[in-house]
């Protein structure tokens, strides 16, 4: 048997992929899943797997974060991914395995069909690897975020989010080119994943990426890009104003 480890932090894709791995692929035994890099790790450690199917975006980092936490990659990794084209071609020049969301079953057979002749790669860490480094080097990088909706999920580059706003337990992206995405998450997960990238909260209900901010009101109203409005709360107004003037 293939020991399999999935890494992933949505609950569905999980559940997708144990589902096809149990219907598809009799000769893989998932024996552990984690939703974060941190709990990825443990799991790794523990149980020894084959194979791990790795989520790149994470509430607690990426997937790449997670492999370098590993001073020897002794197992395959098949990357489950929504990235970028830059990143695929990234893949494609090291030979590291990927598979695009939604997952199509016959790339994931075929996936799991390298892993029966190879069994593990000793150079596995060696690929691994080059894709590190080829993914840092990559001048056209754009950072983005996999936005879960009631659909499916899209991919955002982060700079075209102008403002997010809360929507009861629901969460409106106002996108550059007068674009709005709904997700299905709160406010609250997105402002963790945005935080790094000058994408702060200036109120209760609202997101705003300081990268669109064009003017601000003494009434506490933010005028971002496209005419997009958000309000400034009393309580997140220090801290906007510093951030703002360090722009």
């Amino acid at each position: 048997m293939i020991k399999a480890i999935v890494v992933d932090d949505e609950a569905p894709s999980r559940e997708v992929m144990c589902n096809y791995l149990r219907d598809f692929c009799a000769d893989v035994e998932v024996v552990a899943t984690a939703s974060s890099v941190k709990s990825g790790y443990r799991a790794i450690q523990k149980h020894n797997p084959d194979v791990v199917f790795l989520d790149i975006e994470m509430p607690d980092g990426k997937g790449f974060d997670l492999l370098q936490m590993f001073s020897k990659i002794d197992f395959r990794v098949i990357f489950v991914t929504a990235y970028a084209e830059y990143a695929i071609k990234a893949f494609r020049v090291n030979a590291a395995d990927y598979l695009l969301k939604p997952v199509k079953i016959d790339e994931l057979n075929a996936a799991v069909e390298k892993i029966r002749i190879e069994n593990k790669w000793n150079y596995e860490g060696e690929k691994v690897a080059g894709l590190l480094k080829s993914l840092a080097e990559n001048s056209t990088f754009q950072p983005t975020i996999v936005v879960s909706n009631i659909k499916g999920f899209e991919v955002l580059k982060i700079s075209e989010i102008i403002m997010c706003k809360a929507d009861g337990y629901c969460t409106n992206f106002y996108l550059a080119g007068n674009r709005k995405v709904i997700s299905s998450k709160n406010l609250k997960q997105y402002e963790d994943l945005l935080a790094e990238h000058n994408v702060i909260r200036v109120h209760h209900s609202y997101l705003v990426n300081l990268g669109h901010v064009q003017s601000f009101t003494r009434q506490g109203e933010i005028i971002l890009s496209e005419n997009i409005k958000a309000s400034l709360g009393d309580s997140f107004r220090n801290a906007f104003l510093r951030r703002f003037s360090k722009k």
